[in-house]
């Protein structure tokens, strides 16, 4: 592994949370882990520090994962943001993809994870 990275994880599920983040402690143990359980919290994290890689739920209360997505995107203009949702209908994805964000369905995989964390490798 070469110098950490520093990973933010927006979801409201406190489950998904906790999978994205033992994810990153079992494969990346120097690695530091923001989360966020809406996108208030998000946004406050994403004006404090500069990430490497953002996880980022669609559908969650208040602001919707798309709705700060364009936001994420002007103050993080270097992380890979990627978006994993359950909500799988096209439109939605097809949304993000115009945004520029990687799409993935959840339940969240390991291996997809780790995929994501590569792209920057």
């Amino acid at each position: 592994m070469d110098s950490a990275k520093r990973v933010l994880i927006i979801d409201d599920s406190k489950l998904t949370r906790m999978i994205i983040s033992k994810v990153i402690a079992v494969n990346f143990e120097d690695w530091l882990v923001n989360e966020a359980p809406d996108a208030s919290s998000a946004l406050l994290l994403a004006n404090k520090h500069q990430y490497d890689f953002i996880t980022l739920d669609y559908n969650m209360p208040g602001q919707s994962g798309y709705d700060i997505y364009p936001q994420l995107k002007e103050s993080q203009q270097d992380a890979q943001i990627a978006v994993f949702t359950a909500n799988i209908q096209q439109p939605v994805k097809n949304k993000f993809e115009q945004l520029g964000a990687l799409f993935y369905t959840k339940p969240i995989k390991p291996e997809v994870l780790l995929e994501f964390f590569a792209v920057e490798a």
